[in-house]
């Protein structure tokens, strides 16, 4: 009986541990893993200390730092942020980050550049991207949750998203944040922490 106590406890652990995969979360006090294009600055920022007796869940998930991307544009695009992965997606099926935003406004697009290991030959392999966007709210951070079936191949609106691990593209390449302005001559800014795939 213990034995079996044992076990399940254990099989409960290793489920919990790869219950989601972290890509950062800015805790180290570092972002060297971030490469920057375009007019975009991205560095890491102290995350505000929580007001006495305020009860935030998602802004206290966040701990110490997160990575601020900010910049200004005569047209829409300012210019992003990317990381190389190299991760096996299959065992997840959402993608999850947060965000803390002003009144500037503006979106995120999210690019998943994700490696068809479908085909044998490593000269016929070909990636391919993967985009959904999300709205740069105001002060305070917003958990943002997408399932990979909302991500478009290029922005498409073609039916159907990305299926890691059943169309032969589970392998999760690497990863973009390019901030948009709210007006096509503009800023924005955006604090993102805690990014990571999940179930």
């Amino acid at each position: 009986m213990a034995a079996a106590v044992i076990g399940l406890c254990l099989f409960q652990t290793a489920r919990a541990e790869f219950s989601f995969y972290l890509i950062d979360n800015f805790e180290s006090g570092k972002a060297d893993k971030w490469y920057h294009f375009g007019n975009v600055a991205a560095d890491l920022t102290r995350n505000p200390s929580l007001e006495a007796g305020v009860q935030d869940t998602i802004a206290d998930s966040c701990g110490d730092y997160s990575l601020k991307m900010k910049g200004k544009t005569a047209g829409w695009y300012i210019g992003g942020i990317g990381a190389e992965l190299l991760t096996d997606a299959a065992p997840f099926s959402r993608f999850q980050m947060d965000v803390n935003g002003n009144s500037a406004g503006g979106k995120i697009k999210i690019e998943l550049f994700c490696y068809d290991n479908s085909t044998s030959s490593e000269a016929k392999k070909t990636n391919h991207k993967w985009i959904a966007e999300v709205p740069v709210l105001g002060k305070g951070f917003s958990r943002i949750s997408i399932p990979f079936s909302a991500f478009r191949p290029d922005g498409s609106a073609a039916e159907g998203g990305w299926q890691p691990g059943k169309g032969g593209s589970n392998i999760l390449q690497s990863i973009q944040f390019i901030l948009l302005a709210a007006q096509a001559t503009g800023e924005a800014e955006a604090d993102i922490d805690n990014i990571l795939l999940s179930y």
